[in-house]
């Protein structure tokens, strides 16, 4: 069966797990927001850079300029990135 596996008669593919780097950047970017929601008491969302392999792999770390950072409840927050739209030169604003 390769890495799949079966649920109810349907095929479930296995997860995709980053690489190591991409894993600790991740765990790195998401304690740096706990820290700044600590440090900030009553601020629910907050936006900042984005940072390398934060969106892996649906995003590239090229397209994501900008994440929304919003605090549900503490120990639970949301990321929204912002990406960057790859427009021909045609469609672009002058």
């Amino acid at each position: 069966m390769g890495r799949e596996r079966r649920q109810r008669g349907r095929r479930i593919p296995a997860p995709i797990t980053p690489p190591p780097e991409v894993s600790a950047a991740i765990d790195r970017i998401s304690e740096n927001d706990r820290e700044w929601f600590e440090r900030h008491p009553g601020v629910d969302e907050r936006i900042r850079l984005a940072a390398y392999g934060e969106f892996w792999p649906t995003f590239d770390s090229a397209s994501v300029l900008y994440v929304i950072v919003m605090q549900v409840r503490p120990g639970f927050r949301l990321r929204v990135p912002v990406i960057r739209l790859h427009l021909p030169e045609s469609d672009r604003v002058q």
